[in-house]
């Protein structure tokens, strides 16, 4: 074993979080989460890799009944558009998917990601402008991974794009 290397016990730990990460749009625990576990889960996914230290990603914490029911609404009319790509047979399966549980959950996580935040030129970003999205995405991964390892379930609903929940909740423009 190099000194950079896990004991046998954490990497254990670490595949298990992987292997045994949930997707949940069902069964949510009906008491809030607390404020120190969510702002654990956040600090990790802060700790995310980031390319050129950029950190373009933002987190969102959505409580409101009212705001969730507008990020539905936004995700209903989404979800319609993604369901129009499909042929007849396939979109009527794809109606049947429980793709998302944002009025059901505790709390509603959205994610953005600001490009602008460092500018336009960003070392890793020069002749890959997307890095800043494969930053954000690096950053869920981390929050999905210590969801998981402390009890908690996370969904993502990715046919929410182009800013439609960001204008439903109180999230600065230029997040979106």
């Amino acid at each position: 074993m190099n000194k950079h290397e896990f004991s046998e016990k954490h990497k254990e730990g670490v595949y298990r979080a992987i292997f045994q990460r949930r997707d949940i749009r069902a069964q949510f625990i009906d008491t809030p989460v607390p404020d120190v576990l969510l702002e654990k889960v956040l600090r990790a996914a802060h700790h995310a890799p980031s390319v050129g230290f950029m950190q373009p990603w933002n987190f969102l914490v959505i409580r409101d009944r009212s705001t969730k029911d507008k990020v539905h609404q936004a995700f209903k009319r989404a979800n319609e558009q993604s369901a129009a790509m499909f042929d007849e047979q396939r979109r009527e399966k794809y109606r049947t998917f429980k793709l998302e549980g944002i009025r059901e959950a505790p709390i509603n996580l959205l994610v953005t990601c600001d490009r602008s935040r460092t500018g336009p030129v960003v070392i890793g970003r020069t002749v890959q402008p997307e890095m800043d999205v494969y930053s954000t995405v690096c950053a869920v991964q981390n929050l999905w991974l210590a969801a998981r390892a402390e009890g908690l379930g996370w969904a993502g609903s990715p046919s929410s794009r182009n800013g439609n929940c960001a204008r439903s909740s109180t999230c600065p423009m230029k997040w979106w």
